[in-house]
Formats: structure tokens, sequence, C-alpha cells
């Protein structure tokens, strides 16, 4: 391939893998859905644009190791032991134990009897099948919004799930990799392969910890320094024992998880910015390299294998929570998430490619039987539990338009409205009876710890169109929303102007919030009885109103979004809009 051929590939790969996550954004769906359809429409069974095996050569397969290791260690960073919440624990580990067994087991069997696959290659599909994944996961339970209890299930299974299921499969192919059967002198490879690796990885997170916790070394290059220390932790226990670098990462990962002695925050640009790029190259590099005619190659038995995995072994593995305090309802509406996802997609041809080069027979199915349960499964998912979510009345709280971080009077009235009008406010504040006072008001609050760098920790914050601060406390709020507007977009963030004789401590610590009488009388006005009401475009605010919100809303939003007043006079055209407006107890004629 030519240099100039070889610079628009590598072009083509990165703008069309930031395009997919894009899309996957704007259409509010699994990101790995876009990824591969583009991949594979790029690649060279459909258009030809790109051909991986060109631009990478024999560079490929070692590149989606050590990409895979990568999202392998991104994923051991995200189980915290400390946060699985106690009341869902019992489930959880019910489907990561009983319930892995019955998907692995059952997994290989439909691999063996429906895909006609050797034993051994149905041992391996059925270990890659085990995972779920919170990349797929997440954003199906932001779509059904299921109760409380079933998110978190799901949510911590789709967590747990993913290392489980990559150190069963590295296992599994580690013994393959020996030379292609399951024996005696395979298991003894394996459980040295896992062994180094959790060897290593462990020393790595030793050495990775003094650099995390010295002042001399920025940010930016703490994750730099993160990124060498993985990419060290995989290649030496891969030169120590073959296959093994992959648990190394893994066990790195969960490793600096559930350590106390360093901040590991540090690192939170690695998984935000750099893993996402890196995820979507390699999907894109990997759907390209699949030959669309092995998929159809499968033809109804791969769909039978589908529909096996989908609608028998998913609702197997849910069954084994029987005698655990879930009803039938919600064990019905867990059996409809049977998605695979990002960790599937990316072992599949790891191990797929490195059988094949060892003339392991049945081998070359491995990818294409994986993916087309991924596309089958993401598919079912995605349709069946909204239906049965509907059916079921199971349908849960809507996502947040707008957050607030206090428990202000004002914010109570105003989110008592702006609830009224079809628009969900959600609270947070650490004062147990100020929280009691916002529920009685029929209003979502927490009073968790918060994690300004990780707000989507506190709720799922997908569509929440703004954030609003007002504790009553003029540094707390200059110090959230300076911290918030890090991690969310700075117009998202607004808080309360200080006060008069506040020193301001921070910069550009959010938006301020204008009404045009001051923050402090509209507090006043609300204690004195007023209240908040909404004015539909067509009508005009009473004089000596207050208008403090606006409320938008058009046919391809799936809720409406909130903007302060003072940042949102007019709207763009095509938008439906209301206003809410604090409003004197005996308006003055309106003119």
């Amino acid at each position: 391939m030519s240099p100039e051929a070889l610079l628009v590939g590598l072009s083509l790969v990165i703008i069309l893998s930031v395009f997919a996550r894009l899309l996957g954004d704007w259409a509010k769906i699994p990101v790995i859905v876009p990824l591969l359809a583009i991949g594979v429409i790029a690649g060279e069974s459909v258009s030809g644009i790109i051909d991986p095996d060109k631009l990478l050569g024999d560079a490929l397969s070692p590149f989606v190791q050590i990409v895979v290791a990568l999202i392998l260690f991104q994923g051991g960073l995200g189980l915290k032991f400390s946060e699985f919440p106690r009341e869902v624990r019992p489930a959880v580990l019910r489907l990561i134990t009983l319930g892995v067994l019955v998907t692995w087991s059952l997994g290989a069997v439909g691999a063996a009897v429906i895909l006609g696959l050797s034993t051994p290659i149905a041992i391996l599909v059925g270990a890659i099948l085990i995972v779920s994944g919170p990349t797929v996961v997440l954003p199906l339970l932001a779509f059904v919004r299921p109760p409380d209890r079933v998110r978190a299930i799901l949510k911590w299974e789709g967590v747990i799930m993913d290392p489980i299921g990559a150190l069963v499969a590295v296992a599994v192919f580690a013994s393959l990799s020996t030379g292609g059967e399951l024996n005696a002198s395979s298991l003894e490879q394996f459980v040295l392969s896992i062994v180094v690796g959790v060897l290593s990885g462990i020393l790595f997170s030793g050495l990775l910890m003094p650099l995390l916790a010295t002042h001399k070394v920025s940010g930016r290059d703490k994750v730099a320094i993160t990124l060498m220390m993985v990419v060290a932790a995989f290649i030496a226990a891969e030169v120590i024992f073959k296959d093994a670098g992959l648990a190394a990462a893994l066990v790195m990962g969960v490793a600096l998880a559930n350590q106390k002695k360093v901040n590991v925050t540090y690192i939170d640009e690695f998984k935000e910015t750099l893993i996402p790029i890196l995820l979507g190259i390699l999907f894109v590099l990997l759907a390209a390299n699949i030959e669309i005619g092995d998929v159809f190659g499968l033809g109804l038995s791969g769909l039978a294998f589908v529909a096996f995995l989908a609608f028998l072994v998913r609702p197997l593995a849910v069954l084994t929570t029987i005698g655990l305090p879930i009803t039938w309802k919600e064990r019905a509406l867990m059996m409809t998430m049977s998605a695979r996802g990002i960790v599937a997609a990316a072992t599949a041809p790891v191990f797929g490619l490195a059988l094949v080069g060892q003339g392991v027979e049945g081998a070359d199915k491995i990818v294409p039987a994986v993916f087309l349960v991924i596309a089958g499964t993401v598919l079912i998912s995605s349709i069946l539990s909204s239906f049965v979510a509907k059916r079921l009345g199971m349908i849960g709280e809507s996502e947040p338009s707008m957050m607030v971080i206090g428990s202000r009077d004002w914010t109570i009235s105003l989110g008592q409205t702006l609830q009224e009008a079809g628009t969900p406010v959600k609270f947070w504040t650490p004062d147990a009876d100020r929280a009691d006072e916002i529920r009685r008001s029929g209003l979502g609050v927490s009073s968790d710890p918060i994690d300004p760098q990780d707000p989507n920790g506190l709720f799922d914050l997908t569509g929440v169109s703004l954030f609003t601060i007002d504790t009553g406390n003029d540094v707390l709020n200059q110090l959230f929303a300076a911290n918030l507007s890090v991690a969310l977009e700075p117009d998202q963030v607004y808080r309360v102007p200080d006060a008069d004789d506040s020193l301001a401590i921070v910069e550009n610590a959010g938006r301020l919030i204008e009404t045009g009488v001051g923050m402090a009388e509209v507090e006043s006005r609300v204690a004195a009885g007023q209240k908040f009401s909404l004015f539909d475009s067509d009508e005009e605010v009473p004089t000596g109103a207050v208008p403090m919100m606006v409320i938008e809303t058009t046919r391809t939003l799936d809720k409406p979004e909130v903007f302060f007043y003072c940042d949102r006079e007019k709207s763009p055209p095509r938008r439906a809009r209301q206003v809410v407006a604090l409003v004197p107890t005996s308006p003055e004629p309106r003119t």
C-alpha cells in the first residue's frame, strides 16, 4: 500500500470512529452499534474503503491486544467494592456466580449443537458471551427507565460481569492456545497464566501508586504514566508467560480501584478521553475486518443461536435469583436484558485471530458468531425490554431535566411547578429534614455522597439540561459549580450570585442566575407566599412577576429542555415555549 493510501486509510479510521460515537450519542443508542455498523460498511466486504490487514498488516493483532488490555484495565477501575450497594448484593452475587455458570455452560452447548462448533471452540464462545457490560447496559437502562432496584441490579451485574467474563475467556483461550484441546496440561498452563497475570498486575499497580501520589508530576502527566505502566504490566506478563497480559491489565485496574493509599481520580481523563478514542478506532478496524459473508453464512443457525441466548439462557440465568426478595415482575424485566457489548466484541477477534493462526479447527467462526450475537441481543433487548416494562407497568421515573444542589425554599417551589409541567426535577441535599420535606413535595431527592468529578454516580444524568446550585453557602456554591463545570458543559451549571459582602474564591464557577430583582428578593417573596406559575408562549407574564425559567419542546425531543430566563429570553424557531415566573399573590392586571 502506498504512503498516500496508508495516510488516507488511517485518517478515515479516526474520522469514522469519532463520527460513530457522535451518532450513538445523538441517537441515544449504545455506541457499539454505530461503531460496528459503520466499520462493516467501510470494510472490505462491503465498500472496501478500509482494509485493516493492509493498513496494519502483522501489527493488527498486537494492536488489538494492547487496546483490549487498556479496556480491561478501565473495566477494573470501575469495580469499586465499597460502592456495591448492600441491598442488591445477594441478587448480583447470584447472577455473577450461578448465573455465569448457567450462561457459560448453556452458551457452550448452544454453540456446539446449534452452530456445530467443536467442543473446545464452543466452550470459548460460551465464555466470551458471559459478559454484558455497562457500555451497553447503561444506555438501555436510561431508555427503559426500570424501577430503582432493577436498575441497580442490572447496572452492577454489568459492571462486575465484564472482568469476570474476560478472565474466564482469557483462561479458556490460554488453555486452547497450548494445542487446541482442553486437558490436564492446558489446565496447568491456564493456572500459570493467571498466576503470572495476577502477580504482574499487583506488582505494577504497586509501582504506579507512588507516581500517582507525588506532587512533582502534573495530572496530565499522571495519565501518560498510567498508560505506560498498564502497557508495561501487559507486556511483562506476556513475555514471562504467553497470554497472561490481559489478566495483568484487569487485575491492575481492580487493585488500583480498591486501594485507599492514593487518589486515582487523577487518571479520570484516561477512561474519559483516551479509552473512548482507542475503543472507537479498535471497533472500526475490527468491524472492517469482518467478512459479512461469514456472518450471513451462519444463516438460520446463527439466528437460532441468538434467540437461544436471549429467550432461554438469559431467563434461566435470572431464575437463579429465586428465593431472594425480588418480584416476578422485576425478574421478567431482568430477563429481557441479554445484550452483549464491548468486551465480547474486543476479545473475540483477539482470540479468534490467534487461534486461526495456530490452525485450530473452527476458530474462524468465533468472530462472526460473536458479532452476530452482539447485534442480535442489542436489538432484542432494546425492543423487548421497553415493551415488557410498559406492559408490566415497570417504567420508572424519568431522568431529571434539572438537578438542584441544595434545598432552599425557592428551588423547591420552582421544582414543583416544573414537575407539574412534565419536566422532572431532582434534588441533592445532606440535610435529612429538608430531604423529607422535598419528598413530601413530590420531588426526587438524594442524600448520598456526591462526587463532583462524577455526577453520574448520583443519578444517570443523560438528558439533564442544567444544574442549579444554591446551598445557602456562597463558598460551597462556588466549589460545586467549579468542579461540575469541569465534569459537565460549563453552560449547564448555574449558581446564585455571591452575596454583596462575600469573597469570590473561584473564577469561572458556573453561570450566574440573574432575575432583575435579585435572588434574595426571590427567596423572600417565596417565603411570603408567592408561587411560581406557568405561562404559554401566547400568554403575557403579569406585571410585577419575575420570569425565572423557560421550558422548550419540539417533536424530536424525548422530554422538555429547561433554561434560565436570563439566558433564554427568546427561543429558536419551531420550539414550543413556556415561561415559569414568580407571580405576586395579588398580581397587577396584565398589559
